[in-house]
């Protein structure tokens, strides 16, 4: 989950992207998963992948992903890089056939600038809030056949600048977000390590808890702290994932009470991963176990509500397309997870996809409050 306002050479040079053409509604027919009446009969394997949406459709370096009602919500690009002068999206898929239905033009970005799009959630509403890295949290909400754009929570802050980054990086990097019981829209910044609080109704956002201990790794090429957050199944606690650690050798899912103003003795670890494992975007199964896209190597680990690894998925098998540097889920309700594939790294852009994989699973839906 990774947008930048500005970044170094050394950045640039590797990762520096040209944008892609418009896309009309797609008229590709891709793979799609079997209806239930055949996988009772013909039950797949957990880790079994089919393509939901492919480079056809697909925004390039996507990133963000949710699910509401009989719509994906998908953002990009989330990468460095001008989208050569076009504005970052949101775009539609309906959840069970992947049709692309519409494609939501991001209003008012600085188009000549770095800019792109992150983090992806929804409210009881049914209305859309994405993270841009210029704008803040825009707030999408259905309009007839079109959808009304407004600031939810403008950008945020810097109250924490981490004195180890390198001089070439902001001191801000907008990422993910994720509503929680009480309607505060909670936000994670990877290089202030600190997640902040928007709060219902919206509005300017606010340190809700900071640590060292989320920063990311000082000698890491990207030192991405806290990257993905969720609101676990019993809605007691905030799950974050730490991309690189500057404690650990490899990435970070930590644990938070739903607190107003939880102390730093209230971190406690879930999983620790190995060196130069990268966790990125995380959610829960109703199962209770974690879904946890990797960066690197790429793939999905499930962790079991003890905090054990249960399984790695690799591949996927089965997909034409593989696993690159995946970054977040969204469930589609008939057993499998959708997840993006960010393709930071490589910038493949015939990985550009949502690929759907069978995990025999549901998702977890958070009750959030009526809102302004």
């Amino acid at each position: 989950m990774l947008t930048l306002r500005k970044i170094g050479t050394l950045f640039i040079t590797s990762l520096l992207f040209t944008g892609i053409g418009s896309l009309q509604e797609a008229s590709a027919q891709l793979p799609v998963a079997p209806p239930i009446s055949e996988i009772k009969t013909n039950p797949l394997k957990i880790g079994h992948g089919s393509v939901f949406a492919g480079p056809e459709t697909s925004p390039p370096f996507p990133e963000g992903i949710v699910a509401d009602r009989n719509r994906i919500y998908v953002a990009g690009p989330a990468a460095f890089g001008n989208n050569g002068g076009r504005p970052s999206e949101v775009r539609v898929f309906h959840r069970i056939t992947g049709k692309l239905l519409a494609v939501i033009p991001i209003q008012g970005e600085r188009l000549s600038e770095i800019h792109g799009v992150a983090g992806l959630t929804v409210d009881s509403q049914h209305r859309v809030y994405v993270v841009s890295n210029q704008l803040g949290i825009v707030r999408l909400s259905p309009h007839g056949h079109a959808y009304k754009q407004e600031i939810y929570s403008p950008v945020l802050p810097e109250v924490a600048c981490n004195p180890a980054l390198p001089p070439s990086l902001p001191c801000s990097l907008p990422n993910e977000i994720a509503f929680g019981p009480d309607g505060y829209l909670y936000w994670s910044d990877s290089f202030q390590n600190t997640i902040f609080r928007v709060p219902p109704g919206g509005g300017v956002a606010e340190p809700w808890f900071h640590s060292d201990r989320l920063a990311g790794s000082a000698s890491a090429p990207f030192p991405v702290g806290p990257n993905g957050i969720k609101v676990n199944p019993d809605k007691t606690e905030m799950y974050i994932a730490v991309t690189t650690s500057n404690t650990a050798p490899g990435g970070t899912i930590y644990k938070l009470p739903f607190v107003a103003a939880p102390k730093e003795q209230d971190l406690k670890i879930v999983h620790q991963y190995q060196q130069g494992e990268m966790p990125d975007g995380i959610a829960f199964g109703k199962s209770g176990k974690l879904y946890v896209a990797l960066q690197f190597p790429s793939g999905i680990s499930i962790i079991n509500p003890d905090g054990t690894e249960g399984a790695r998925l690799t591949g996927p098998s089965n997909s034409p397309i593989a696993y690159d540097a995946p970054a977040d889920f969204a469930f589609d309700e008939r057993g499998s997870v959708l997840v993006t594939n960010h393709a930071l790294f490589s910038g493949n852009r015939a990985s550009f996809a949502v690929l759907r994989i069978f995990v025999d699973d549901r998702g977890v839906e958070v009750d959030v409050p009526h809102l302004p």
